[in-house]
């Protein structure tokens, strides 16, 4: 029976290779509709802008992929913004996190700059291996 552990990482797995299918043409669908309304959505804020992008990127899908039951075909607009959104989501994410990644390392240097000399050898070599950990990443 497998363990708590194997089964999140299956899961994990499957939700990674679900993305990485589908990531080629929804990276690609947002860099068109943000290279074509970019410029309208300067000055907004950023959840009404991630809403006009995702509303275009459904329009778009809508437009694209036509389905033969009316129903499914009324109701996928929304399916299509819901899952625009969850890709939107997950970039801003992602962007989010280098960010704050980036300043955590520079904070790190400027530390052992500032304190490298005084701290004992313990607390940089601790140091030293947070730094290289977040160069890694």
């Amino acid at each position: 029976m497998p363990t708590k552990r194997e089964k999140r990482l299956a899961k994990e797995r499957g939700a990674a290779a679900f993305v990485e299918k589908h990531h080629g043409p929804m990276a690609a669908l947002l860099e068109d509709v943000s290279a074509d309304i970019g410029a309208e959505l300067v000055g907004l804020p950023q959840a009404q802008a991630d809403a006009r992008l995702a509303a275009e990127m459904a329009y778009r899908l809508d437009k694209a992929i036509a389905i033969p039951n009316e129903l499914a075909e009324a109701l996928d607009w929304f399916a299509y913004f819901l899952g625009s959104l969850l890709v939107i989501g997950i970039v801003r994410g992602i962007e989010r996190s280098a960010k704050r990644r980036k300043v955590r390392l520079g904070n790190l240097k400027a530390k052992l700059e500032e304190k490298g000399p005084r701290m004992t050898r313990l607390a940089k070599r601790s140091l030293e291996r947070r730094i290289k950990s977040l160069q890694a990443k």
